[in-house]
């Protein structure tokens, strides 16, 4: 899909690859395990991505948002930095999980809530304080981020549950989140966020799904269609190809 100066290609539950017009290319939380541990089990990936891991041959920077092993795939993030040399922009307590896994050091870059990264003609937002989420040493640990080039920009947010601070009042061209079960969480982004587009993520299909994924996307449609009408909702269509 085509928004602004980005294409867009959906991958699969969260991840997706930005290209701005230049060919800057950013991937959001790459997801090709068979499954992730959960709670203490496995939930095993039903719908996995349609390309391979080493398809991806042009990537400048990857964007994890936190931990959780459907956002954060260390075989996947570690295989396409070995492929194209990707940047990792990560939460701390990731880039420490990253740098065991055996990803160089000096491609995984820190990020502060509300600091600016340029990746060429690229600028990265990384947004914290909400959910109230941090490690154990008080770090914040699950981020979400604004996607800019020229006059586009976009919102990608992780697995946010509330409105990042950061975010409350800005203009943005599209947000890609997951349509929370709790309508006033969806209408908080409504009210406090301008923006034109709703793309749904993380509602692919796992078993036992015992996590919030597992969506029947054309429902979520129709309801959110009623819920924040005169905004276009967008249902992703996984690449089969890059």
């Amino acid at each position: 899909m085509d928004i602004g100066n980005f294409s867009v290609s959906y991958i699969s539950h969260v991840s997706f690859l930005f290209q701005s017009k230049s060919g800057t290319t950013i991937l959001t939380d790459p997801l090709f395990a068979d499954g992730f541990m959960w709670n203490g089990h496995l939930e095993s990936y039903l719908s996995p991505p349609e390309i391979s891991i080493d398809s991806i041959k042009n990537c400048d920077a990857i964007f994890i948002t936190h931990i959780h092993g459907d956002h954060c795939d260390h075989e996947a993030i570690k295989r396409i930095n070995d492929n194209t040399g990707a940047k990792i922009y990560a939460p701390d307590d990731v880039r420490e999980s990253l740098k065991e896994f055996g990803v160089p050091a000096d491609s995984l870059i820190h990020i502060d809530d509300g600091t600016e990264a340029k990746v060429n003609d690229v600028t990265l937002l990384p947004l914290a304080g909400y959910d109230n989420s941090a490690d154990e040493k008080g770090r914040p640990n699950k981020f979400s981020v604004i996607i800019s080039s020229g006059e586009t920009s976009l919102f990608y947010s992780g697995d946010c549950h509330s409105v990042p601070p950061g975010l409350k009042g800005r203009n943005v061209d599209a947000i890609f989140i997951w349509p929370h079960h709790n309508d006033r969480n969806i209408l908080n982004f409504h009210n406090d966020v301008n923006f034109k587009k709703f793309v749904m993520m993380h509602g692919d299909k796992f078993k036992p799904g015992e996590f919030l994924c597992n969506l029947d996307y054309s429902e979520q449609k129709v309801r959110l269609e009623k819920l924040i009408p005169g905004i276009e909702i967008i249902i992703p269509v996984p690449i089969k190809s890059l």
